[in-house]
């Protein structure tokens, strides 16, 4: 029974595009709502790849993730003799 309620509620805003002209295609309403979303979706990975790209260009962060890099090449380097040496 829920899934009819589902069905019922994904149908509802659909129905708010009833006022649309005769010329429009069936979809277009959907369409629209659909670019809204795929464009606010790009603002805010924009956004998202900006302050990234801003924090990790800092000279601390950059150097704590050299570490962190560094180190765990270490590591996997001191796991990879011990596998040689067990076979």
């Amino acid at each position: 029974m829920s899934d009819q309620t589902d069905t019922q509620n994904q149908l509802q805003p659909a129905a708010s595009n009833a006022g649309t002209t005769a010329g429009d295609a069936p979809g277009s309403g959907i369409e629209g709502k659909l670019l809204t979303i795929a464009e606010e979706l790009g603002t805010w990975l924009g956004t998202a790849e900006r302050k990234t790209t801003d924090f990790l260009a800092q000279p601390a962060v950059k150097e704590h993730l050299e570490k962190i890099r560094d180190t765990a090449t270490r590591l996997i380097s001191h796991v990879e003799k011990g596998r040689e040496r067990s076979r």
